[in-house]
Order: structure tokens, then C-alpha cells, then sequence
């Protein structure tokens, strides 16, 4: 399955994290389309992250989301979702 995807991270906020996030994707042959950071919780020192593809392999996105779940800078995968042209 090859299509665009919408994904939430909950990440650590502080400098450094998306160039980590990003390099995870681009290693897996996935391109970023968008990035927004959303909320920022200053006690937490925690930031939302939603993130665009471009049309990309699933399998790939799946392998990617699994080696962003093992970096201490991301604190939860929130979601992942499809979405259809």
C-alpha cells in the first residue's frame, strides 16, 4: 500500500529532536510533506508534533514509527493514519 500519511508524535521539547525524527524518516525513504508543532507543555517541557508524508510505502512508515518509538526523545506514537487521494 502506497499513500500519504498523517502522524502525532508527543516529543521532548528541546533542540535537536526533529533533525532526529526527520533523519529516522529519510532513512527510510520517506518524505515529510509538512511539520507542525502544536501545544507546548512548558512544565513538561513536551511538544506535540504533526507530521504530513509524502506518498510512501506502509511497510516503510511502520518500520519507521517502530525506530521512532525507540528514541528517548519521542514519548508516544499517537497516531498513525491513512490518508486517501
Amino acid at each position: 500500500l502506497e499513500t500519504k500519511y498523517y502522524i502525532r508524535l508527543n516529543v521532548a521539547d528541546r533542540s535537536g529532536v526533529l533533525a532526529q525524527i526527520a533523519t529516522v524518516f529519510g532513512d527510510h525513504r520517506i518524505s515529510l510533506a509538512s511539520v507542525i508543532q502544536k501545544e507546548t507543555d512548558e512544565t513538561g517541557q513536551t511538544a506535540e508534533l504533526v507530521l504530513m508524508t509524502h506518498r510512501a510505502r506502509e511497510a516503510a512508515v511502520q518500520r519507521a514509527l517502530e525506530q521512532l518509538e525507540g528514541l528517548p526523545v519521542v514519548n508516544e506514537v499517537g497516531n498513525m493514519l491513512r490518508v486517501e487521494e
